[in-house]
């Protein structure tokens, strides 16, 4: 008898010194939050959700709810909406809110230069046309726009050169100007956005009265042009950007501003601190106060977030977000920065402890202010990656 009572000792002792030792488990702080989602009466605003430090319990409570009446415009500016084929609830995204946007920009075409004056555009495989047509039927009253984003692809040296610097370049120009075009007109295209200036290296003091002939001819034929442009980073060529901006912008629709990634897994922080945004617009306005010029510019808003390990680290989307909060304990509020206005939140996972930037109803709010203060529109980087309930605020 004493031999059984010994052994259940020690059995009742190992049990509790293995569970000591188990690593903490997912999703218990919030355990009894139940997520709600669908409209609602009344938005965001209303309803008293955009605050400085929002509790955890209340974004995974109320991020999948949204305001009724998705026809509201919030924000009176140019809206631009990414959408990538790998994060398929975009497409939803853009078809339930399509009110709230002037353009949409499906992530779909890549352009190459096959040989002299011959170019091909790929990716078309992905254009779908039954969501262009409900898109545009459903953001008829904003007069929605689509407009693919194409990129180069697989440049090699030698192309550039032709196309930049050799005696036939203008041609070169002229036929892939003609086959964005044709494209336009077969695929029943509104434009497109050009992401060039990232991939063309030394050849970049080279683009800029390509892309003034690109956009007169694209508005010719009533195509609109945006083009992807590089935020302030206080690199060498950014003087260049900044003068080029003046002399691109009355030849485009807009300028999509790429103010986002400001932090990295070799330098954790924030996504898109305020006051870094705020010096990437001033740096392209300048001093004087011109409307034109700022109507032009579309300033990047991250609707993705970082997680930070001391390993490192990466990218998140919505749901990995609101799935890690739930390692928050109750009624945790998220954290604040005056000084870069984004919200984050460190916890402690199976993983070990993560430190959390995502963007918050308050951040969005703050940076959609800012655009308003000077006459900017703004783009999002992606539709698929944000909350429903971020909407509201558009």
């Amino acid at each position: 008898m004493k031999f059984i009572n010994a052994t259940l000792q020690i059995i009742f002792l190992l049990n509790v010194c293995l569970a000591t030792l188990s690593p903490p488990s997912d999703k218990k702080g919030q355990k009894g939050v139940k997520a709600q989602d669908g409209p609602r009466k009344n938005n965001v605003l209303d309803r008293k959700l955009v605050i400085e430090t929002p509790l955890v319990k209340d974004i995974i409570k109320y991020h999948a709810t949204y305001h009724q009446d998705i026809s509201i415009r919030n924000f009176k500016n140019a809206v631009l909406g990414y959408v990538t084929p790998w994060n398929s609830k975009g497409y939803d995204v853009a078809k339930t809110w399509a009110p709230k946007f002037n353009y949409i920009s499906p992530v779909w075409l890549q352009v190459k230069r096959q040989s002299p004056n011959i170019y091909i555009i790929s990716g078309l495989h992905d254009v779908d046309h039954a969501w262009m047509k409900s898109v545009r039927q459903k953001g008829s009253s904003s007069n929605l726009k689509i407009l693919p984003r194409i990129l180069f692809e697989n440049w090699q040296s030698s192309d550039l050169r032709a196309f930049f610097m050799e005696p036939t370049a203008h041609t070169e120009q002229q036929a892939f100007i003609e086959e964005i075009k044709k494209a336009c007109k077969q695929w029943k295209f509104d434009g497109v956005v050009l992401e060039i200036l990232s991939q063309i290296g030394k050849y970049v003091d080279k683009s800029v009265k390509f892309i003034q002939q690109f956009g007169l001819e694209m508005n010719e034929d009533d195509f609109k042009l945006i083009l992807v442009y590089p935020p302030f980073r206080g690199y060498p060529t950014d003087e260049f950007f900044i003068q080029a901006f003046n002399d691109i912008h009355p030849y485009v629709e807009a300028v999509s501003v790429m103010t986002y990634d400001f932090s990295s897994p070799q330098k954790p922080g924030p996504n898109a601190p305020l006051y870094w945004m705020r010096l990437c617009v001033e740096k392209l306005v300048g001093d004087e106060e011109n409307p034109s010029k700022c109507s032009k510019i579309l300033l990047g808003l991250n609707f993705y977030g970082n997680s930070y390990t001391t390993n490192g680290g990466g990218p998140i989307v919505g749901t990995e977000y609101v799935e890690l909060l739930k390692n928050a304990k109750t009624n945790q509020a998220l954290s604040y920065n005056n000084n870069t206005a984004e919200n984050y939140i460190e916890v402690r996972t199976s993983q070990g402890t993560k430190k959390i930037f995502y963007p918050t109803l308050y951040s969005i709010q703050k940076r959609l202010d800012l655009a308003r203060e000077f006459g900017t529109g703004v783009a999002i980087w992606e539709l698929g990656q944000g909350l429903d309930y971020f909407y509201d605020l558009f």
